[in-house]
């Protein structure tokens, strides 16, 4: 079983630091079935840079490393950006198993797109401090969402989505995504 709190032996987390909390390392990590006492665990560790445990926050140049390790390690047949996509879909998996996450995503099967639509800005901005993500409809069952300040690779977001959507019980559905610069992305998400 993964670690639930944090080590305390960590230093406090910068609060200017663009930054990732906890849980959504927690979340990727489970997606995967990276145990506390894994081989993997060891290496995510290191890749971190923390020590006896995960930090309250790990730094976003390091969380975009877990990303691309992740999808190297358990995807590396596939072209990367296709293996990132495939990392965002198994997180929303495995933060739905977190203790935060099993809260917040409760409902989501419930819930429906237009709603998720409305909300995607916040779900998904909840677990870092940076960047602006604002969704608008555009039409019947087609929306808009714009990243600005976010330099995660738009493929993660977009696996993210997918599986929400499967959650939902809705299988056509498509995202597709243009980005406006190295942090910036706008989002189109149609589905049947």
């Amino acid at each position: 079983m993964m670690e639930q709190r944090p080590s305390l032996k960590q230093q406090p987390p910068d609060k200017n630091a663009r930054a990732f909390k906890h849980s959504a390392v927690e979340g990727l990590l489970r997606g995967f079935g990276v145990g506390a006492s894994s081989a993997e665990m060891t290496e995510v560790l290191e890749l971190l840079g923390a020590k006896g445990g995960l930090p309250l926050e790990v730094p976003v140049d390091r969380y975009i490393a877990l990303i691309e390790w992740l999808a190297r390690r358990f995807f590396g047949t596939q072209p990367r950006p296709e293996g990132i996509r495939s990392v965002g879909m198994r997180m929303l998996h495995g933060y739905r198993q977190t203790l935060l996450g099993n809260i917040q995503l409760k409902a989501l099967n419930l819930m429906g797109p237009e709603r998720l639509m409305r909300k995607m800005g916040d779900f998904m901005g909840r677990n870092s401090n940076f960047g602006e993500r604002t969704s608008k409809e555009v039409g019947p069952r087609h929306w808009k969402i714009h990243f600005r300040g976010v330099p995660i690779a738009p493929e993660f977001y977009q696996g993210l989505c997918e599986a929400s959507f499967e959650v939902m019980g809705i299988m056509k559905m498509s995202m597709t995504f243009e980005r406006k610069g190295p942090e910036d992305t706008d989002f189109d998400v149609r589905w049947e």
